[in-house]
């Protein structure tokens, strides 16, 4: 609401320094902006009174915030296109950035994320132009958000935690952008399935409310906690949150959070089985859905609803709307539009390095010039009293002067060619990862979800042929996510001891899913060690090994508790995997491929591995590998 009171108070202010015979215009186009049922006939009005370039471009600014108002994306961007280049000529940056800034809510609506993102960095640029920090902040949470809703949470994260940073240096301290930005960390957190980091934040910006006037503003604090909750079946703490978002939006009358509320509501109602309440809370979501003009709030409604009519057995209804979930979610996340989005952030990224080497090249060059100028100075004065030896001596420290300039420019020449091969390196590696995801991983889903409907269209189907179906469901979902995490793998030069630790506990937490009777213990000294980096080869391997042996122990062995435990020693890194299965005699059993792979992987790395295992007692993996340079 500040946002758009700001704006309108500009746009008064904009159409104040026209002439005076123009101040008519000025007041229609208030009242065609300002008007309900009227506004088609102000604006024809206000077209009468154009009488220069001016005046021209100010009444298409008025049209285009109309247009966004209403809803008109077609009109809003028609007019955008109009005035943007007039604007820019002038270098009006205000003007600019309300544009940007509607073109990125637009986009964002429509769940058109990666022109949503180029608007947004455009912001973020403008806003750093101008050491803006208040606004900043408020644009690297929106690309937070971004990031979220693309489900890259780890980078939504940093984003957010850069929002923070960023609003706690403005003079004001403002409070209201750091509630924001704690939210957008939350979110990430929570889908990213790290409930207790986000209900940490959750809880920081609960203390934050307390010291602000208006409360009513931060209905989505409420509603983000209870989301939390609910994720974790906590039903009751979970409804008493969103009671009191819902509260605070039906005050406020907004359609895009009263719709997350109600679908919140809808989903407790329905796993506690009061299903009328479930169904009249769903009503309700898909009202405000509708009214949000949100490609994301209604997409958010027909999942839970599908997922409620599975739960109450009308699978007729429940494939129908899960069907029309796939057409909305592919809309937004179609797989070129992720690798498109990906690559805005990295191009981003390297325009961003290489505009920094071009400052650095840029203030080297002066330092020199002004090195140089100095020196002329100084020579010249003593050339006076000492001509001759003075001559021998300049021709000595231009000599000197060159081979440095020279010697730098070597250096310089060496950077260039450096991070260029890396540019290169990385874009190729893009390049594959994508090509993989696209057209593998593409496959395989298609292949998921051909089963999942064959399932639901034949209920009926006979046992057998049912679980063949499952069992290659869960092959081919098993392929997926190993072909992910090949492709994270690809995308990283260096993995971090923090980028493994995060894999992992991943791994492990599916793991501990899908055998919930075994106890997992999982034990990785980060705070010690999470600087350290292994090349993207050995993190790898080092994820391979682990995963081939708690894989082994759950398929083979029976165990009722596999326990993980990684330590970095003096001069190496021990990895340990116990479980208290069956055992087995090694020197009577012939190693199967399992093994084996485990054996070679840590021989491929500078490893070695070593099986130790006894009868009825259980199986111990260790793997020693050396620790290598950081630098190197």
């Amino acid at each position: 609401m500040k946002k758009i009171f700001t704006v309108l108070i500009f746009l008064i202010s904009i159409v104040g320094i026209a002439q005076e015979e123009n101040l008519s215009q000025k007041e229609i186009l208030l009242k065609a902006y300002f008007s309900k049922d009227s506004s088609d006939y102000y604006f024809q009005q206000a077209k009468k009174k154009l009488y220069s370039k001016s005046d021209s471009i100010h009444y298409q600014y008025f049209k285009f915030f109309k247009n966004d108002e209403l809803r008109n994306k077609d009109s809003t961007l028609y007019y955008a296109e109009k005035i943007l280049p007039f604007y820019l000529k002038n270098d009006s940056i205000q003007n600019i950035e309300y544009i940007y800034e509607r073109l990125h809510y637009l986009y964002k609506r429509e769940g058109v994320y990666e022109k949503a993102l180029v608007y947004n960095q455009k912001l973020i640029d403008l806003s750093e132009q101008q050491n803006k920090l208040g606004e900043t902040s408020k644009y690297l949470t929106d690309k937070s958000t971004l990031n979220h809703d693309f489900e890259n949470f780890e980078e939504g994260v940093a984003i957010g935690k850069d929002a923070f940073l960023t609003a706690l240096k403005t003079l004001e301290n403002q409070k209201e952008n750091i509630i924001y930005a704690n939210n957008a960390i939350a979110i990430n957190f929570d889908d990213w399935h790290k409930p207790d980091s986000a209900i940490f934040y959750h809880q920081k910006n609960l203390d934050l409310i307390k010291t602000q006037e208006d409360s009513l503003n931060y209905g989505f604090v409420f509603n983000n906690l209870g989301n939390t909750f609910l994720k974790d079946k906590k039903y009751q703490e979970a409804k008493k949150m969103i009671s009191l978002a819902l509260k605070r939006n039906l005050e406020k009358g907004n359609s895009y959070n009263l719709a997350t509320n109600y679908t919140n509501l809808a989903t407790i109602a329905y796993q506690e089985n009061k299903n009328d309440l479930a169904e009249e809370y769903f009503e309700e979501a898909k009202k405000h859905s509708d009214l949000s003009n949100s490609i994301e709030k209604v997409r958010d409604v027909i999942q839970q609803e599908a997922w409620y009519y599975k739960k109450v057995g009308n699978f007729q209804k429940a494939l129908e709307l899960q069907e029309k979930f796939y057409v909305l979610k592919d809309s937004v996340f179609q797989e070129e539009r992720l690798a498109k989005f990906a690559e805005l952030e990295t191009k981003y990224q390297t325009e961003k390095k290489e505009a920094e080497l071009a400052t650095t090249r840029a203030n080297l060059a002066e330092k020199e010039l002004d090195l140089e100028r100095k020196n002329t100075i100084i020579y010249g004065s003593i050339a006076i009293a000492f001509i001759i030896g003075l001559l021998g001596y300049l021709l000595y420290n231009q000599q000197k002067l060159k081979n440095k300039q020279l010697h730098k420019e070597a250096e310089l020449k060496s950077a260039l060619v450096k991070i260029e091969t890396q540019n290169k390196l990385q874009e190729q590696g893009l390049r594959i990862s994508r090509d993989l995801h696209d057209n593998i991983g593409a496959q395989l889903t298609f292949i998921i979800s051909s089963i999942d409907n064959l399932q639901f269209a034949f209920p009926n189907m006979e046992q057998n042929i049912s679980r063949k179906l499952k069992k290659i469901s869960e092959f081919t979902s098993k392929t997926i996510y190993e072909l992910r995490d090949t492709i994270w793998a690809m995308n990283k030069e260096k993995i971090s001891v923090e980028d493994l630790q995060a894999r992992i506990s991943n791994f492990i937490e599916k793991a501990r899913t899908a055998s919930p009777n075994t106890v997992f213990r999982f034990q990785f000294n980060s705070e010690q060690n999470k600087q350290y980096e292994f090349s993207s080869v050995i993190g790898m391997n080092i994820y391979r090994i682990i995963q081939e042996s708690v894989n082994n122990a759950l398929k083979y062995a029976e165990a009722s508790e596999i326990k993980v435990h990684i330590e970095k020693l003096q001069q190496q890194f021990k990895i340990e995997i116990l479980d208290n299965g069956k055992g087995f005699v090694l020197a009577e059993v012939e190693l199967g491929n399992g093994i084996n792979n485990i054996k070679k992987r840590a021989k491929e790395i500078g490893g070695e591995a070593e099986i130790r295992t006894i009868v009825r007692e259980g199986t111990q993996i260790l793997i020693l590998l050396p620790v290598l340079d950081e630098n190197s």
